[in-house]
Order: C-alpha cells, then sequence, then structure tokens
C-alpha cells in the first residue's frame, strides 16, 4: 500500500468520525469518545503516510473521473505535501488525544456538532494538501475555513461571533483572490488541472499578477500582515484543540499555498519581475 492509498485511508476515518458526530446529535459523551478514538487513528495512518512518502522521495499521482468534463478529482502527493501530512496528522494524533478529556466541558453544549466540524476541518485541509485540481481545491479551501468558522462560533457569545464575522470576511475574500489567480491560469491553459498550470509559460506581467494574488489570498489564511487582524480574535475563540490546528497548521496551510503557486505552479514561468 502506498503513502497516497494510506492517505486515502486516513481521510475515510476523518469523514466517518464528522458523519458519526452528526449522528450522534444528543448523545454528547459518545460523540465525543468515538469522533476523538477515529481521528486519532486517522492521524496514525496519516503521519504513517507521509512518512512513507518522504522516504519514497517519488511524486504519486491517482486520477478519479466526475460528472463535471472540467474537475476530474486528481490527487498528487510530493515531498512537500508529504511534509505537511506528517505535521498535520502529529498534530491531530495530540489534539484527539486531549479532546477526550477535554470535551467533557462541551457535553449538553454541542460537543456532537463541534466533532462534525472538527473532523470536517481536519479532513479538508489533508485532502487539499494533495489535490491537483483547482476546483476542488478551491472546493476543500472553503470547507477548511466554513468548518473552522463553525468551531470559531462554536460558544455562541458576542466574543466569538464577532471574532467570528471578522474571519469570516478576511477568509473569504482571500478565496476571491485565490480563484482569481487560478481562473487567470485556467483561462491561459484551457484546463483547471494543476498539471496544465505547470506547463505554462506566462508573460512576466501576467506571472507577477497571478503570484500576487496568491500571495495575498494566501497570506490572509497565513495571517499575514495587513490581513492578520483575524489571527488574535479567532483562535482564542474555538475550542483548545480546535485553537490548536488553527494556529499549528491552519495558518501553514497558507504559506503551503503561497509556496505551490510560486515554486510549482509557476515553475515553467518564472517570476522575472521579482
Amino acid at each position: 500500500m502506498d503513502a497516497l492509498q494510506l492517505l486515502t485511508w486516513s481521510l475515510i476515518l476523518y469523514l466517518f468520525a464528522s458523519l458519526a458526530s452528526l449522528f450522534l446529535l444528543g448523545l454528547d459523551r459518545l460523540a465525543i469518545k468515538l469522533s476523538g478514538i477515529t481521528s486519532l487513528v486517522g492521524g496514525v495512518i496519516g503521519i504513517i503516510s507521509g512518512i512513507t512518502q518522504l522516504h519514497a522521495g517519488v511524486t504519486l499521482v491517482a486520477r478519479f473521473a466526475t460528472p463535471f468534463d472540467f474537475a476530474d478529482l486528481t490527487l498528487r502527493m510530493d515531498s512537500l505535501s508529504a511534509f505537511m501530512v506528517l505535521v498535520i496528522s502529529l498534530l491531530v494524533v495530540v489534539c484527539s488525544l486531549y479532546s477526550l478529556t477535554y470535551m467533557r466541558e462541551y457535553e449538553g453544549k454541542g460537543a456532537a456538532a463541534m466533532g462534525f466540524f472538527m473532523n470536517i476541518f481536519i479532513a479538508s485541509m489533508v485532502a487539499l494538501l494533495v489535490m491537483d485540481n483547482a476546483f476542488w481545491f478551491i472546493v476543500l479551501f472553503e470547507m477548511m475555513s466554513l468548518s473552522s468558522w463553525f468551531l470559531v462560533i462554536a460558544r455562541q457569545d458576542k466574543t466569538s461571533i464577532n471574532a467570528g464575522m471578522l474571519y469570516f470576511f478576511i477568509a473569504h475574500a482571500g478565496s476571491v483572490l485565490i480563484m482569481i489567480a487560478f481562473l487567470l491560469m485556467g483561462r491561459e491553459s484551457g484546463s483547471l488541472d494543476f498539471a496544465s498550470f505547470r506547463t505554462l509559460s506566462l508573460s512576466p506581467g501576467l506571472a507577477s499578477a497571478v503570484f500576487l494574488l496568491a500571495f495575498f489570498g494566501f497570506g490572509a489564511k497565513a495571517g499575514m500582515m495587513p490581513l492578520h487582524s483575524w489571527l488574535p480574535r479567532a483562535h482564542p475563540a474555538a475550542p483548545s484543540h480546535a485553537s490548536a490546528l488553527m494556529s499549528g497548521v491552519m495558518v501553514k496551510i497558507g504559506i503551503f499555498g503561497i509556496l505551490k503557486v510560486a515554486m510549482d505552479l509557476l515553475a515553467q514561468t518564472g517570476l522575472p519581475l521579482w
């Protein structure tokens, strides 16, 4: 079993944990245990997947047809994505263990719903790292943003709701910039597959525009100045284990996105104006 197949099993476990939590609404104690243990196992498999891929040192690709002609489900796991999978999975294991006791204080306060959004949050982050199509990348990026937003406003008090609204606005402003960057590349390549983006040789002006859009779009998620105002408000508002993932790895997804565009998708073109 290769690293991509292992990662698929990890994702299946996260999705199972999220759906199980949804069906266990009102049964918070059982949902806490099932969600925590299942995501813990998913994290362990993710660690094995990341280490396996880093040791192998080859790029794995898998492609699946979808009903959408413009958006085949293409997965690609290279060393950068494997490293990020390893980092996220390590933190998932720690946070899952912590959640088994910490989440008891949320019994009767929506703990099962939090388990649903927490596992969707984890699954979307991990899947995004290996997604090789712009359409599905944006879908997963939005899933990550929305699920983490629900975790930010989970307490439903004034502070968390205000923090959530600020996070929601800045996160989606960043998403719009990323979408424009991908659409510009898609218009030139005639496809939304990242494989076609890698073959492009863009003009210096267009390449710079794509890079700047991606830089500020992903920079909003990374909490870079001047797009950082949401970070000190939103992260403390979320439950502690969710806050740890947001602070520890979600902001790194922003850095990952910048590196992916600059060093992978624009590798053929380069950035002559920079």
